[in-house]
């Protein structure tokens, strides 16, 4: 299967699995805390997936530069999802992350995680160029990166070939 700009997305959607749960804001509450993170990011399922590239999506879409994505955050890690953000504190209760993910829970709706094993791709690929690669692809599509993205990449093939 060959995966570009055009397709990313729905391969991202057929091809990621879902951890359990959503991010949101619980009935009673008026901001996000470190429970409603949890329930994602310290799920079994987050401590068993390593070696992955990982998105960080809302329900709906939010406005870009150029068209409109429920991507917020596209990511990797050799450790754990659970070992990378288990550590909910921070986005619960800094100032900055605090406000960011409630505007953004408040705005478009509910944080899922899908995530893919580096293993599903050729054997040449690192989780930079995959991560690279899939925010180029964004990038392509949007004319700037996710908004929590502070990462750029330098990664910009056309099109990459998967093998399920």
């Amino acid at each position: 299967m060959i995966v570009d700009k055009n397709n990313y997305n729905q391969f991202c959607l057929e091809h990621f699995k879902n951890l359990p749960n959503e991010i949101s804001i619980k009935e009673g509450n008026n901001k996000l805390n470190v429970k409603d993170f949890n329930l994602v990011t310290k799920s079994t399922e987050a401590q068993q997936a390593k070696n992955i590239i990982y998105i960080w999506r809302t329900r709906n879409g939010i406005p870009r530069l150029k068209g409109c994505s429920n991507i917020v955050y596209i990511g990797q890690t050799e450790r754990s999802f659970f070992s990378r953000h288990g550590n909910s504190k921070i986005k619960a209760e800094s100032e900055a992350n605090s406000q960011k993910y409630n505007d953004i829970v408040n705005i478009y709706g509910p944080l899922s995680v899908s995530y893919i094993e580096l293993e599903k791709f050729d054997s040449s690929t690192t989780l930079l160029k995959a991560e690279g690669q899939f925010l180029w692809w964004y990038f392509q599509n949007h004319s700037e990166y996710p908004p929590v993205n502070y990462t750029k990449t330098k990664i910009r093939n056309a099109e990459v070939e998967y093998g399920v």
